[in-house]
């Protein structure tokens, strides 16, 4: 799998950007107090914290873009936060802004928007020969380029939390899940939602099956993960899992479950499934 142009990721943003503030806007008041899919969170505990992160990708870019890859006074280092000991301070701040400043409805729709089309300006103005600077997150020192991918993931998933939530029949963008790949195989990226787990002494390899031959291998040991590429001729997994990129968004995320997927039909296992009890135990949510 090829690494996707910048260019192209942002324009599957863009699209997304303009589909959410469409979205929002035609939410009534008893859907923004709806619970969402994401836990702990009301519709509008998302928007919130969707205009949090938007402020706090575009800060990032724009140190980047000066020579600043280093973290705010305040900040904790890069390289020290993954979902799994900064989501509760997260999920509070998203919920106390929900509650305060962006209490108002419209006002929350109006900031979103401004928010949003302030960070995809910034996005647009990125030279070519700067995507790779170096720019601050607490999971790694990432890049413009890797923090539009996270901007993707953001948009892709919490899209789905709110609007899933209300409809069950929406879906995971199908173009954005499959830029998302290479989101999954990022080893700066990807630690933000893997947990290690102590139990498992042995190594572990799960590939995923996608269609049109695209595949990843997921690869674990010594509480470490590396997600790569599925070889063109695997061997040495003890399951391969087949399933569509979209469904394995919500897998990785842990807002979908594999062992009730399997039992529905979505997904099909080949090789020893009893392997697959560890998937759950790497990816609690994000």
């Amino acid at each position: 799998m090829n690494h996707q142009s910048a260019s192209h990721i942002l324009n599957v943003v863009e699209k997304l950007s303009k589909q959410y503030l469409s979205d929002i806007y035609h939410l009534s008041s008893t859907d923004f107090d709806q619970l969402s899919k994401c836990h702990m969170w009301a519709v509008k505990d998302i928007v919130s914290h969707l205009v949090s992160i938007n402020g706090f990708f575009q800060n990032s870019i724009v140190r980047s873009l000066d020579g600043d890859g280093m973290p705010p006074e305040g900040m904790p280092n890069p390289g020290t936060g993954s979902a799994v000991t900064m989501s509760e301070g997260i999920a509070n701040r998203a919920i106390q802004l929900s509650e305060t400043a962006l209490s108002d409805q419209s006002q929350m729709i109006m900031v979103s928007e401004r928010m949003e089309v302030a960070l995809l300006e910034t996005f647009r103005n990125v030279n070519s020969d700067e995507w790779d600077l170096p720019a601050y997150h607490p999971m790694n020192t990432l890049s413009p380029r890797l923090l539009l991918l996270l901007k993707l993931f953001e948009s892709t998933l919490h899209s789905w939390d709110i609007f899933n939530a209300i409809d069950d029949n929406y879906q995971i963008n199908l173009e954005a899940a499959n830029i998302l790949l290479e989101a999954w195989k990022s080893p700066e990226i990807n630690r933000w939602f893997f947990t290690p787990n102590i139990e498992q002494v042995n190594p572990v390899i799960l590939d995923v099956e996608f269609e049109l031959n695209k595949g990843l291998r997921l690869a674990s040991w010594s509480g470490t993960l590396d997600i790569m590429d599925r070889p063109s001729k695997p061997t040495g997994a003890e399951a391969v899992i087949k399933v569509s990129p979209s469904l394995f968004s919500l897998l990785i995320t842990a807002r979908a479950n594999l062992e009730s997927n399997i039992s529905e039909g979505n997904i099909s296992v080949v090789g020893d499934e009893s392997a697959l009890r560890w998937f759950h135990t790497w990816f609690r949510g994000s």
